[in-house]
């Protein structure tokens, strides 16, 4: 799980422009996300409208009127029966003056109890005693009131005295598009050129791996190639440099570091004993024990290995590494004396790598030992010569066998 985290993330490591470039995306789309919430929740807000017919009103944003139409010869649509009834045309008109449709709406007006609908169009119509409920048609393009427009309805209408006024109750909802939504419209351009931006920058960054992949295969090729001539000069120490590059990267990964650490501190392991090919042969392969003078040349080589890193900075930190990885953590080692979190964390992984492989391998001066000694000494030499933490993570991984 930990190893496909560290997948996932990485790209975001290694690149800033994508990690910003995807935080905007992200941002951006909850943006979106935000005002086409708000816009749902607006469109399912019931507006409820009256007009009560004694009370005082203008004609404001959303209304409703009535009218008997006039005839051709100038009189009004009205006719009284024989019975004494009046019957009469009735044109209704809701006025719809916002910048949003008006949907989903009920009509409900007061009519005299013994009303009765003779005939109506551009609507539904139920006659409940006292009130009549009228509902847009989508046929007749009622349905919904049009912004800054009216809706035309009508009915022919007999009743015991003619209606003039009548108490209106009007509820619905205004629907809010997000096409013309002015924020939401900013919305979704700044998510548009926020995702563009972070698929641009994806491919870049692939790109660059890419670029970056054939590079690091030209290095490791290079410096394959100097590890091959730093330990061929001694046959005991052959393959040296590439197993310590090989075990540093292994306890590296245990500890949790990223592919970029164990990649770095895979080359600074192949390259720790480079100044080694400035120590003469016969101190280098002598078969015995090393006298004061002979030894005090050989812990030169970490000095030698410095200067020759000096300048080279494919790998950040090699040259600190290979200065520093005969350093022991108590102090004792050499060529500075450091002690503790003071020594490099690469330097401190290298020594454990580097101690473990020259106790592993035969050597002119003894044959190789076996693991239950060479475990029993890196557990004796923790927070001596070794980190605790890294000679931890080298046991676990010799008594799991995955070294």
């Amino acid at each position: 799980m930990r190893k496909i985290i560290n997948k996932l993330v990485r790209p975001f490591k290694k690149s800033r422009m994508l990690l910003v470039s995807f935080i905007i995306t992200v941002f951006s789309f909850l943006f979106v996300f935000a005002t086409l919430y708000q816009i749902s929740y607006l469109n399912k807000i019931v507006v409820n409208y009256s007009k009560i017919s004694n009370a005082p009103s203008s004609l404001g944003k959303l209304d409703v009127t009535m009218e008997i139409p006039i005839r051709s010869d100038g009189v009004k649509n009205c006719w009284q029966e024989d019975n004494g009834s009046w019957g009469s045309q009735y044109d209704i008109y809701i006025h719809n003056e916002t910048d949003f449709p008006f949907v989903d709406w009920t009509l409900n007006m007061t009519v005299p109890e013994e009303s009765r609908i003779d005939s109506s169009w551009n609507g539904e119509y139920i006659n409940n005693g006292s009130t009549i409920t009228i509902r847009g048609s989508s046929p007749a393009f009622t349905a919904i009131a049009p912004a800054h427009n009216n809706v035309k309805l009508g009915f022919v209408l007999y009743t015991d005295e003619l209606l003039t006024t009548s108490d209106f109750y009007l509820s619905g909802k205004f629907y809010h598009n997000p096409a013309k939504d002015k924020l939401f419209i900013i919305a979704t351009s700044l998510f548009s050129v926020a995702f563009i931006v972070f698929v641009i920058s994806v491919i870049l960054f692939y790109l660059v791996e890419k670029q970056s992949k054939i590079d690091n295969e030209k290095i490791e090729s290079l410096l394959r190639l100097c590890a091959r001539f730093i330990d061929v000069r001694d046959e005991y120490t052959k393959m040296h440099s590439s197993h310590v590059g090989l075990y540093s990267k292994k306890i590296a990964e245990e500890l949790g570091y990223d592919e970029d650490f164990q990649k770095s501190i895979y080359y600074m392991g192949m390259m720790h004993d480079v100044g080694k090919v400035l120590i003469p042969r016969e101190i280098l392969c002598k078969p015995s024990k090393l006298n004061d003078e002979e030894w005090f040349e050989m812990k030169k080589h970490t000095l030698y290995g410095a200067d020759i890193l000096e300048g080279f900075t494919m790998v950040d930190g090699i040259q600190a590494a290979a200065l520093y990885h005969h350093e022991r953590y108590d102090g004792k080692g050499y060529p500075k004396g450091l002690k503790g979190e003071e020594i490099p964390i690469q330097a401190r992984i290298i020594c454990v790598a580097d101690s473990y492989d020259a106790m592993h391998t035969d050597r002119s001066y003894r044959i190789k030992l076996e693991n239950s000694v060479i475990l029993a000494e890196l557990e004796k030499n923790k927070g001596t010569q070794f980190d605790p933490k890294v000679a931890d993570a080298m046991i676990k991984l010799l008594k799991e066998n995955v070294i």
